[in-house]
């Protein structure tokens, strides 16, 4: 299933050290103004402060995140041993170098050590990402414990004891961001698929993957009447919302697109010809939900107690503020829909975005099948389903849901697919959409680090 990890600390200490280059600076220089910075004061600061005002027996219900408590109880614990909020953020950010390093390994796992680098490099340099690190909030934390736990399913050999391992880190990534379930899939698949295993065996695994995560998230499902804290569940729950597929796909076409030569060159022609059958099929899916622009904000009533309670302002043309609205906005790739023609409420673009998509996952598929590595490959396609079908549980369609997960799905089918060091366009097609998250980054999360509002104290 894969190979063991060719590792040294040479690689994890420039890795350590960029790290700490690119997010310390930012943290020390106090500076806001981005969603995530906003998020950190509106939501993730208030939750710290309340668990440490309330410890050591917090009230667990009357969250003011969306999210699962297991991070910002560890912050309340650091905050009520005395760290202020720039060494809570600084602690916070260690999550963000987590994420980097497992991604790495992962893939290094399948491919050398420099290539691996490349191709999770769009992901590590991302703003989804660096921005998670910089101010505090969930992502990256659940990112790290969610690389973990599917990275071990894909790459150790299948056991109970590795399963009962997926089933402790599945813990704890529903403990961080509970909707990450779906992470876990990986590990499942992997106790159903293994070869010569008896049936007890094999359900003793499954049962040790799933069941722990399982349990926690049915826990805080009873604690709150629903999938999220009750706080949020007006703008958040109860709706399907099959956008979900739309943007999964058009992220994918839109950050694929250029390994998209790698990809092609390496595909006989019935491959060829099954990934344009792939691309036809994904631009279906795309087509099938409405994929136009429609901003919705939260209702009034979820904002009070925060620090920008009162600086919503009235409404603005188009934009929906209520309670069971779908909302398909925020991020660049919702920007550019708004932009460009809508067909019967479908977007051109995304359509066209999801047809590239659906050939670069095609694609990127055989080669992990021509490879060897058809089990992994496909396991990983099925978590990336799986968190889809999450997200269209979700009301709202923000973009930074998917990204993340996007770019590590291609960077790790691309490394599985590698099978040789030779491989044109591969590194250049990876480093250059590296560049380009880092581009957007400088842009929408150093830049306003430096530049913008201070936070001042919490």
């Amino acid at each position: 299933m894969g190979d063991a990890p060719r590792i040294d600390g040479r690689w994890t200490a420039g890795a350590v050290l960029l790290f700490l280059a690119l997010v310390v600076p930012a943290i020390v220089a106090d500076g806001g103004g981005t969603s995530q910075a906003n998020d950190m004061m509106d939501y993730h600061a208030i939750e710290v402060r309340r668990l440490e005002a309330g410890w050591p027996a917090p009230d667990l219900r009357a969250s003011f995140t969306t999210t699962t408590p297991g991070f910002h109880l560890l912050l309340a614990a650091l905050a009520k041993a005395g760290l202020s909020p720039v060494a809570l953020r600084l602690a916070a950010s260690l999550a963000g170098l987590g994420a980097w390093l497992v991604a790495w390994r992962v893939a290094a796992a399948w491919t050398g050590r420099a290539r691996a680098a490349a191709l999770v490099a769009p992901l590590a340099l991302s703003p989804y990402l660096l921005g998670s690190a910089i101010w505090i909030t969930t992502d990256a934390a659940a990112m790290a414990f969610a690389c973990a736990t599917m990275g071990l399913a894909l790459v150790a050999p299948a056991s109970v004891r590795g399963s009962l391992v997926a089933g402790v880190l599945g813990v704890g990534t529903v403990l961080v961001r509970q909707i990450m379930l779906w992470a876990s899939a990986p590990a499942a698949l992997r106790a159903l698929t293994a070869p010569g295993v008896t049936p007890v065996r094999r359900a003793t695994a499954l049962a040790s993957a799933l069941l722990p995560p399982v349990a926690c998230v049915g826990a805080f499902f009873a604690l709150w009447g629903g999938s999220m804290p009750p706080r949020f569940q007006p703008f958040h729950q109860a709706t399907w919302n099959p956008a979900a597929v739309t943007i999964t796909l058009a992220a994918t076409g839109a950050f694929g697109v250029l390994l998209l030569p790698w990809i092609w060159r390496g595909l006989d022609r019935p491959a060829r010809r099954g990934a344009i059958v792939a691309a036809a099929l994904a631009a279906a899916l795309a087509a099938a939900p409405r994929s136009d622009y429609r901003k919705v904000l939260p209702p009034d009533e979820q904002r009070v107690g925060t620090r920008t309670e009162h600086t919503w302002g009235p409404t603005a043309p188009g934009v929906v503020k209520g309670a069971g609205e779908i909302g398909r906005w925020g991020g660049p790739l919702w920007d550019a829909a708004r932009a460009t023609p809508a067909v019967a409420g479908r977007s051109a673009l995304l359509v066209g975005l999801s047809a590239i998509g659906g050939l670069a996952l095609a694609g990127l598929w055989w080669r992990a099948d021509r490879a060897g590595r058809r089990g992994p490959a496909g396991m990983l396609l099925a978590a990336m389903a799986a968190m889809t079908l999450a997200q269209c549980l979700n009301a709202q369609t923000f973009e930074r849901y998917f990204d993340p997960w996007v770019l590590l799905t291609l960077g790790w089918l691309a490394a599985m697919g590698a099978r040789s060091h030779r491989e044109p366009w591969l590194v250049p097609g990876s480093l250059a959409l590296a560049a380009a998250q880092l581009a957007m980054s400088a842009i929408v999360v150093l830049k306003p680090a430096f530049t913008g509002p201070s936070l001042g104290v919490w």
